[in-house]
This record gives structure tokens, sequence and C-alpha cells, in this order.
């Protein structure tokens, strides 16, 4: 039998009377569009960018990188998996990031 428990507050989740949240998240490079270069200020337009080349520059760059590393903080694809009880996962859903939120205090223009 499978036991669970809770990534932030360790508790142990109960598969049968308890409900469990399963939180999962990707980390990857973001890659910009053409579209997007475009309204930067670059010169090429989307139907004028070669795209096979642009495709043969990133099976190049792969090939010169070493993929055997063992580097955590990579530029590679990155899949993160949680279990968190039911307290945790309404606490994860108000600050999914866990930055610290500071009162912002509205005073009046006296």
């Amino acid at each position: 039998m499978l036991h669970y428990s809770c990534d932030l507050c360790k508790r142990p989740i109960d598969a049968h009377a308890d409900v469990r949240h399963v939180v999962k998240i990707e980390v990857f490079q973001a890659v910009e569009d053409v579209e997007e270069a475009g309204c930067c200020g670059a010169e090429a337009r989307a139907d004028e960018a070669d795209h096979l080349e642009e495709m043969q520059d990133l099976l190049e760059s792969i090939d010169d990188r070493d993929l055997d590393q063992d580097d955590p903080f990579g530029e590679g694809t990155h899949c993160l998996r949680f279990d968190l009880c039911d307290a945790c996962r309404q606490r994860f859903l108000k600050n999914p990031l866990g930055m610290k939120t500071g009162k912002t205090l509205d005073f009046s223009q006296n």
C-alpha cells in the first residue's frame, strides 16, 4: 500500500479519508517567436524568416552541448511533482511562487 505525505507540511495523507492534490511544475527556457521579435524593432518579418536555417542552428547547438551533465539548473526542461494536503493546496493557490506579500497601506490625501 502506498503512503503519501504532504510535501509542504509533511503531514501524512490518508488515501481513503483525505484529499490528495498533485502539483506539477514544468520549467523550460522560453524561446521568442519571430513575431514577438518583430514587435521589439527587429527588421525581419515572419514570412521572410528562413525557418530551415533556424532549425539547423538549433540542432547544431543541441549537438554542441554536453547532454550528460548532471547540472540541476541547466537549460533543459525540468518537471517537478508535489503532493499537497487540502490546506496546503489552498495556501499554494493563494501564493504559488511563495513570495512575501507585504501589507500595503492606503493613506488619505490630507
